[in-house]
């Protein structure tokens, strides 16, 4: 690639020019988990919704299938004119299974809900039953009528529950497990055991399942069975997906999910589909430790998805009946606008129409209807979810969320917990000092084509001697900030002039001057007419 780079810098050029990116189809946000809630799908920024069954209840029998209920809401929602994912899960397995494979006699995963037990989802006969199942579930879907409706498929592995591996050691002891009359034992449990596994169950989904419908494939996979199929990835016949979104990753071993989002899908090479791991509250079954309010959880858990090039954002039908209805009832967490008044619903509602302007325009400068960047630093994650604080330093995302825009080197520090908790914003921020710049630069191909538009900042309204005026500007442009000592978050506007934004000698298009006082600052966004 350097070499072509030297020998034919006019041919790299061109291509810049030339092949702009469209957004991918169907982007948007996705309404996930509605079951009684299905008016959901009828609010105007949601785009798609979510199928999902059992294993148990598409293979009844042995070597007898019925998707007779995939069908049913596939063409439900194809009326709707909304898109969707299937997805078929594994808290269920078939009940004939057990009388065919070994079964521990205790749930080894919060995931499993069958009252007999844990299958031993390595030995031959589990994963030649789930690869049946899925061979004649892309027999289903080559003829279905419906499949128009159908964004991809998550590639589920089906193997303790529907997402996990690991069998505690104690449960490795093969005396234990119970073998049904007829049955063979099966090897003991080994990492070797589950590539294997892994391999044969993504093998399958290509094979069989990807002629039909895009394969979104979890992006903690085994790393070879990713080298395996990086041709495929590269050229959009694969996609990723994860269920692990959240404000910021969890610990540094959940970055790697990240990570390929923002190597594969920002670049535009594949796209990318997120499912957050629990509720802004938290609530996932269980209720999980949250370092921020519901709204400003929410908020950054879809920069996050933005940021790394996500194309397809799902949401907890529970998140997104606050910004409806303005009422959260789950667990232990309650929440009623009318009662409340906090002003959580607005705030829902403004997280959610702004992931829905920019979702799927990550490689698009040419057309995207904007380009932000929300500060932030933090390298040790936050909510305390995973007890170990070395577990917690992050390495890759320890900076600001950004989407075709950056933030040039500066003296800004980061802050965190900043402002009133009933904003969205206030989860992180940066500081710029009294007398300081902060200097932004736009993707050059975005800038090119902004014919004029607004420069909005938002940032942190202190009060009284706290506050300070600060200088605003971009392309000749110059807009003087002056706080009103509001102790909330405000978002100052700058009118740009009709055409291509130029480049400053600092190589910034966008530049932000302190006065007398330090600025808080959650956000720059530039967006076009």
């Amino acid at each position: 690639m350097m070499l072509r780079l030297v020998l034919l810098p006019w041919f790299c050029l061109a291509v810049l020019a030339t092949d702009a990116q469209t957004r991918p189809a169907n982007s948007g946000l996705y309404a996930i988990w509605y079951r009684d809630k299905y008016e959901l799908l009828d609010v105007p920024y949601i785009v798609g919704g979510q199928i999902v069954v059992q294993w148990h209840d598409v293979a009844p029998a042995a070597d007898r299938y019925d998707f007779s209920s995939i069908g049913q809401e596939l063409k439900k929602l194809r009326t709707l004119g909304k898109t969707t994912t299937i997805q078929i899960n594994g808290n269920l397995k078939p009940a004939w299974l057990f009388a065919q494979v070994p079964h521990y006699p205790e749930k080894l995963s919060v995931q499993v809900r069958d009252k007999a037990g844990t299958l031993m989802y390595w030995h031959p006969r589990h994963r030649e039953a789930y690869t049946n199942m899925l061979k004649a579930f892309a027999g289903f879907l080559a003829q279905s009528p419906d499949r128009g409706a159908l964004i991809g498929i998550r590639l589920n592995f089906n193997a303790i529950g529907t997402e996990h591996f690991p069998v505690p050691k104690d449960a490795q002891n093969l005396a234990k497990w119970i073998v049904p009359p007829g049955a063979q034992l099966g090897p003991r449990w080994s990492p070797d055991e589950v590539a294997a596994y892994e391999k044969a169950v993504v093998d399958t989904f290509v094979e069989h399942l990807a002629p039909h419908a895009k394969i979104f494939v979890r992006n903690n996979v085994n790393a070879k069975i990713a080298e395996q199929y990086r041709s495929l990835f590269e050229t959009e016949k694969l996609g990723w997906f994860h269920t692990s979104s959240e404000a910021e990753p969890r610990s540094r071993g959940l970055e790697r999910q990240y990570q390929r989002f923002f190597d594969d899908c920002r670049s535009g090479k594949t796209v990318g589909y997120a499912e957050p791991w629990a509720s802004a509250w938290g609530d996932h079954g269980k209720t999980d430790h949250r370092s921020c309010s519901p709204p400003q959880w929410n908020y950054w858990r879809t920069l996050i998805d933005l940021h790394c090039g996500v194309s397809f954002l799902a949401l907890y039908a529970n998140d997104l009946a606050v910004a409806v209805t303005g009422r959260y009832h789950v667990n232990q967490n309650h929440y009623d606008e009318a009662k409340d008044r906090r002003g959580y619903q607005q705030e829902f509602e403004a997280a959610f129409r702004f992931a829905e302007r920019y979702v799927g325009y990550h490689a698009s400068p040419e057309t995207s209807p904007g380009a932000w960047v929300a500060f932030r630093e933090n390298r040790v994650a936050l909510a305390t979810n995973v007890p170990s604080v070395q577990d917690r330093q992050l390495s890759s995302f320890t900076g600001d969320y950004n989407f075709l825009m950056e933030r040039l080197p500066d003296k800004t520090v980061g802050v965190h917990n900043i402002g009133p908790d009933n904003q969205r914003q206030g989860a992180w921020a940066r500081v710029l000092a009294a007398g300081d710049n902060l200097e932004l630069r736009l993707d050059v191909r975005f800038a090119a084509s902004c014919k004029g538009g607004k420069v909005r900042v938002t940032y942190l309204d202190q009060p009284g001697d706290m506050a300070g005026p600060f200088a605003l500007t971009a392309e000749g442009a110059r807009l003087t900030v002056t706080p009103k000592g509001t102790g909330r978050w405000q978002t100052a506007e700058l009118t740009l002039p009709a055409g291509p934004l130029s480049v400053g000698p600092s190589g910034a298009h966008v530049k932000i001057v302190a006065g007398p006082a330090p600025v808080y600052l959650h956000m720059v966004e530039v967006a076009r007419n």
